[in-house]
């Protein structure tokens, strides 16, 4: 089985760092390579980065994906696996994997647990699963692939309102109070799109919630707390890499309409980063915050 990693950035290289310790044959390749007859492709590029990357795939077999991209694509309101299904068809054996994972830390071999959705459940299960699992690096197995990418994509925007009430000075009882927010607002979501939660999904879920909605290693925080004093353009120049959050929130009206709800603190988030003023920042959020 030939491996591929498609993207070279720091996910990438620790994903690779991962699979090298079960598999013989895995390489790391940037996203503008062309990839002939693969097995098994990983999809390591930002979401934006999916349709164009799966362009260079060429092949006439049935080939297994993985994506690790956690966002939304912003013209279509897309989720990877939804986009992977455009250009492959439904019948793409896929998977997704999420979870609390700083790049740095799996590189570093510090215990970590992730999830890996399936798209359908049959015997490669094990065998992905079984390409990622380490003594250091352990994974469960869950259906929820919708469930997992939606908190993925949507964790980032939460994340962008820790990272502000840090910037502002907040402490950790707010971000707590932020995420508990955050988590009842993606379960209303998921109850009215009618999808399950799998009980094994946590880690993919709350866990990656948990995590970067309070470390400064989280692009999407540290971009959240620039945005106390900075303006949009000046945050994300300083941040100087993908902040995904800001891509997905032009999603939120979106699964608004689909869900038939209103999502508080992500609309809240959309409307602080629209607003682009760092002189009401700091009013905007205490009026927010002492209302929910």
């Amino acid at each position: 089985m030939n491996i591929h990693i498609l993207g070279n950035g720091a996910w990438g290289n620790a994903l690779f760092s991962v699979v090298k310790h079960n598999c013989p044959i895995v390489s790391i390749v940037k996203r503008s390579q062309k990839l002939i007859d693969p097995d098994v492709v990983v999809l390591s590029v930002p979401t934006q980065s999916i349709r164009e990357s799966l362009k260079n795939i060429s092949t006439d077999k049935n080939i297994i994906i993985v994506n690790t991209a956690k966002g939304i694509e912003k013209s279509t309101h897309l989720l990877p696996h939804k986009i992977v299904q455009s250009i492959f068809g439904n019948d793409v054996e896929y998977y997704t994997l999420i979870g609390p994972s700083f790049a740095q830390e799996v590189i570093k071999q510090m215990p970590t647990l992730v999830n890996l959705g399936y798209s359908k459940k049959n015997s490669n299960n094990i065998k992905v699963k079984n390409l990622f699992q380490t003594d250091f690096f352990r994974v469960k197995l869950t259906a929820g692939v919708e469930v997992l990418e939606l908190s993925a994509a949507f964790k980032n925007i939460y994340a962008i309102a820790c990272g502000l009430a840090d910037g502002l000075g907040y402490g950790a009882n707010t971000r707590v109070k932020l995420i508990v927010l955050a988590v009842d607002e993606m379960n209303t979501l998921y109850e009215r799109l009618h999808w399950t939660i799998d009980s094994h999904i946590t880690a993919g879920t709350v866990g990656d919630l948990i995590l970067t909605c309070n470390s400064a290693e989280s692009r999407n925080f540290t971009f959240g707390s620039l945005l106390a004093a900075h303006s949009v353009q000046d945050a994300l120049t300083m941040v100087d890499s993908t902040v995904e959050g800001i891509n997905s929130l032009t999603s939120v009206g979106y699964f608004e309409k689909k869900a038939g709800t209103k999502l508080l603190l992500a609309d809240f988030v959309s409307n602080i980063v629209k607003m682009d003023n760092p002189k009401m920042v700091k009013t905007n959020f205490e009026n927010f915050v002492k209302r929910v």
